[in-house]
């Protein structure tokens, strides 16, 4: 009578399993690729996550560099700053992408000012609700304590790096698991995201990709922050006085500051205008302060139309990296005397 187990000593062990395998990582592989070509054919584009590791890798390339460039502010900066025209327009010199979204620049500004080691060009975008706010500081506390933590945890860095391969290519991984899960149960593709960053962190956004709805909804919340009343100029001025040591102590090491008011257009220039009147506020700060102090009003390829009122598009990025480093080539003496090395 044949053994009870005969049957499975005729199969090669583990060898179903094998092929169950197989079979599971082909479909894997096809489930992917479809995700992939259906993403970018509905406009979606590679996107490298934007985290706390990512912004620290940035912020400690900016140390021992006279020739560097730092881009500081918030996503108002992000969206301006344009890698490949930079570095075609300003050849001896290296820009490195430091504005966060969503943080006020003077926290990061400080840091910079405390580094011993930073002797390059801070460019700073500011506006007037960011002088006026509270606690300029507090919000950037993540980043900074991350960036001086940097080296302490090297498996994570090895994951940030390994996470940015796949994401620099896979456009479907800018949608996000939960996003794509939650639209195909609607019985719909997600939208593409408007905005994506590369792995220096610049930032592009295009903003046909969001419908018009959207940015009107954006913009009529932004104009809320006119429903209180501006403070004072005296006491605007006096919190802007309060970032010359920042400035005196970069300068102290090498460094330099210039302080930009990147564009705005249609009811949010309106707004600004009536509550901030430039020659009261803006004009007033400018007129005191040791750094370098830009408005885009006075630089004609910086005067451009904002889709939201607020953010550069990708269709003027370029153009407006340009004439920013124009501006900046005539502000700063050693910029003319740089050149590639």
């Amino acid at each position: 009578m044949p053994s009870s187990t005969s049957s499975s000593e005729r199969t090669l062990p583990g060898g179903d399993w094998r092929a169950t395998w197989i079979v599971a990582l082909a479909a894997a592989v096809a489930l992917i690729w479809w995700c992939e070509h259906v993403s970018r054919a509905r406009g979606q584009r590679p996107s490298v996550s934007d985290d706390l590791l990512s912004w620290s890798l940035a912020r400690r390339s900016v140390d021992g560099d006279a020739n560097v460039v730092a881009f500081v502010g918030t996503s108002r900066m992000q969206l301006a700053y344009s890698g490949h025209a930079f570095a075609e327009a300003a050849p001896g010199m290296r820009g490195v992408q430091l504005a966060i979204n969503g943080v006020p620049a003077i926290g990061i500004l400080e840091d910079l000012a405390a580094d011993d080691d930073f002797h390059g060009i801070a460019v700073v975008d500011v506006d007037e609700w960011d002088i006026a706010w509270g606690d300029l500081y507090a919000m950037a506390k993540p980043y900074v304590q991350r960036a001086h933590a940097l080296w302490r945890a090297p498996g994570a860095l090895a994951n940030r790096f390994l996470a940015g391969l796949a994401q620099e290519r896979l456009a479907v991984l800018a949608i996000g698991g939960r996003p794509l899960v939650t639209s195909l149960a609607h019985g719909r593709w997600p939208a593409p995201t408007w905005v994506v960053n590369d792995r220096d962190r610049v930032s592009v956004g295009d903003e046909t990709l969001t419908d018009a709805a959207t940015l009107r909804a954006k913009a009529d919340k932004r104009l809320t922050n006119f429903d209180t009343p501006a403070i004072p100029p005296e006491q605007w001025l006096a919190n802007a006085h309060a970032f010359e040591p920042i400035v005196a102590q970069i300068r102290a090491h090498g460094g330099d500051v210039v302080f930009v008011r990147l564009p705005v257009s249609g009811r949010l220039a309106d707004g600004f205008a009536q509550h901030y009147p430039r020659a009261q506020y803006w004009d007033a700060f400018a007129a005191h302060t040791a750094a370098h102090v830009l408005h885009y009003q006075d630089v004609p390829g910086l005067r451009v139309d904002c889709p939201d009122e607020m953010h550069v598009d990708v269709r003027d990025q370029d153009a407006v990296t340009r004439a920013l480093v124009g501006s900046l080539r005539v502000m700063i003496p050693r910029w003319a005397s740089t050149r590639r090395s």
